[in-house]
């Protein structure tokens, strides 16, 4: 090969690269969009049922989840396993100061449409969280892995 077909070559790689690199910048920003509009779906859903009557804004449910759903939706860029965890940890405790079991007993009372709102929320969530953190697709593969390996052992140790 000669010098000028390497250079080429060389310049080759760099325009495909920074081509790549520009398509996967895209592609990530079309994925935070696509979460952001879930979440605001969701959330204009539950406005949707406070509006008709099936879940008051004075509400603890609406109070929380909407606050909830807004949080996620102007931070999804940002939801990792990290951060999840550190918003959960406050999350707890002000769940704490609110009544944790008020809450869970007003959602058990709740309409079946508004279970369901919250339960899509808590699903576009996870699923933003899934896609921000490499490091959870590890823990949930492992968790898997070992399920398998304790009940492999369950089976065939006796």
């Amino acid at each position: 090969m000669t010098t000028q077909q390497i250079g080429l070559l060389a310049i080759q790689l760099i325009v495909s690269l920074s081509v790549m690199a520009s398509i996967g910048v895209l592609l990530l920003q079309n994925h935070e969009a696509k979460q952001k509009y879930k979440l605001y779906a969701v959330r204009d859903r539950l406005l949707y049922l406070a509006v008709t009557g099936k879940l008051a804004q004075t509400d603890m449910l609406f109070k929380v989840f909407y606050r909830a759903m807004n949080v996620y939706a102007a931070r999804v860029e940002d939801l990792s396993f990290f951060s999840f965890v550190k918003a959960s940890m406050a999350a707890k405790t002000e769940l704490e100061k609110q009544s944790k079991e008020r809450l869970l007993d007003a959602l058990h009372r709740a309409d079946p449409e508004v279970q369901e709102a919250i339960n899509d929320f808590c699903g576009v969530a996870m699923e933003s969280l899934l896609f921000n953190s490499p490091l959870l697709h590890v823990f949930l593969a492992a968790a898997r892995h070992c399920g398998r390996i304790v009940s492999f052992v369950r089976r065939h140790g006796r």
